[in-house]
Parts: structure tokens; sequence; C-alpha cells
């Protein structure tokens, strides 16, 4: 006597069914788990700029100065001024430099650099987790193999632009507006066409985290453009593209103050 087995399987119905189903939850969790992403990074950010903040605080306990300088006095490209500790910059360590008195050519740490050395601040937390370029792998490999190239941070450092010029973090005094001077730093975001090598952004140019004087790292919008530097800010023509682009970070400064 023969017994027939019945096989059970899906039809194709039901696979295709099964198949929508699943591609339609992929489609509603994909953004979620983007945006969780990116606010991860966000706050990975704002702990980084808030070590800095604890860096600087150990720094200028010891030196009695928030740290600023050296002097840098090559043009490295025609967009990149010299820096007397005196303009934000988001450099940190420098090309070939003459060290006195010595006159050895070499690299120096600058700006939030010093950290490094004074304050025993990690290079890596002079990256944002979320640097839409290579520069937390390239950047900080120069920095890392002692090269002579310059190298630069995710983040624009004040140093004593727009401050009363003493240095003193207890009191860096007011800005040019008025204002009293409470941002130390901020995720720097170059939208530049004309220098392109030195395009960057964080955070897709759409947020700012901000580190304040009590170390407090704030984070505030950007999608207008608010902290970044534009094409639409450089009004001088060719010659004068450095006097424009001091004058911008001053304005970011100001705004960053202003939003305390």
């Amino acid at each position: 006597m023969n017994v027939r087995r019945r096989r059970i399987a899906f039809t194709l119905i039901e696979v295709l069914v099964v198949v929508a189903i699943i591609a339609l939850l992929v489609a509603i969790l994909l953004p979620s788990l983007a945006s969780a992403r990116y606010h991860s990074k966000l706050a990975a950010c704002q702990s980084n700029l808030h070590q800095l903040g604890v860096g600087i605080v150990s720094y200028a306990n010891e030196q009695r100065l928030i740290p600023f300088g050296p002097t840098v006095d090559l043009l490295f490209s025609p967009f990149l001024e010299s820096n007397d500790g005196r303009l934000a910059t988001n450099q940190i360590w420098t090309g070939p430099q003459v060290v006195q008195p010595e006159s050895a050519v070499r690299p120096q740490r600058m700006s939030l650099g010093l950290l490094m050395a004074k304050a025993s601040v990690w290079p890596r937390m002079m990256y944002c987790p979320d640097d839409d370029t290579n520069d937390p792998q390239e950047e900080l490999a120069k920095v890392l193999e002692r090269t002579d190239k310059a190298a630069y941070s995710s983040y624009l450092y004040r140093q004593l632009q727009e401050t009363n010029g003493k240095g003193r973090l207890e009191d860096l005094g007011l800005n040019s507006m008025g204002g009293r001077a409470t941002a130390l730093a901020l995720d720097i975001n170059s939208l530049l066409s004309i220098a392109p090598d030195a395009r960057r952004t964080n955070h897709k140019a759409g947020k700012v985290n901000v580190l304040y004087r009590d170390g407090s790292a704030r984070g505030f919008d950007n999608a207008k453009g608010t902290f970044s530097l534009r094409d639409q800010d450089l009004v001088s023509g060719p010659q004068g593209v450095l006097q424009d682009l001091a004058v911008r970070r001053a304005q970011i400064l100001q705004e960053a103050d202003r939003r305390y």
C-alpha cells in the first residue's frame, strides 16, 4: 500500500510576503540606526573636546597661561598665514621651524598640540570621531611619526584671538563685540572652494560642538553655516584672503561666546 506524504513548504506567495515584511522592517530601522550612529559620534566628539578642556586647565595651572604659539614664521601655502598665537587655528604641528637658540630646523608642537607634551593629552583626542576627512589617520600619523610636515586637528582652537591677549584662563577678557570670551575650541568646518585641500568638516557641517572655559562642551545647529568658513565670507579678493579668514574666525568665536 502506497502512502503519499504531504510535503510541508512555503508557497511562493508566502515567501514574497515574508521578504516584503523584512524589507519594510529594514527600511524603517535603517534611518533610526543611522541617526543613532550620528548622535553617538556627536557625543564622542563632545567627550574629546571635554578631555581637551581638562588638558587646557592642567596646562594653565602649570604654565599660568593657556597654550598658544609658538610663532609660525613660514607660509606653507597662499591660504595659511604665519601665526604668533594671536589667531585661532587648527594647526597643532608645524612644518620645519628654526628653533632658537640652537638654530636647529625641526617641527614643533603648537596651539592645542602643546597639550601633548605639557598636559599628557593623547594626540588622538585632537580628532573628532565624526571628522568627514582622512585627517584622523593622515594628520595624526604626521605627529606620531614626527614628520616635518604641518599637521592639523579637527578642532579650531582660539589661542589669543578675540581675548584680552593675556592668556589667563580665569579671565580671557572681552571679545571685540563686548561679549565675555568663553569659548576655547570648536569643530572646524571649512567649506572653502578656493582651498579644496584644506576643506574640512565635522558632522557634515550640520552640527557643531563648542568647548567652553568651564570645561563644558555644548552642541549647536550649524545648518546655515553659522560656524563655518564659507566662500561668501571672502570679500577682499585674492590679495585679502588671509585677512578675510581672520575676520571670519573672529565672527565664529564671537557667536560661540554669545551661545554660552
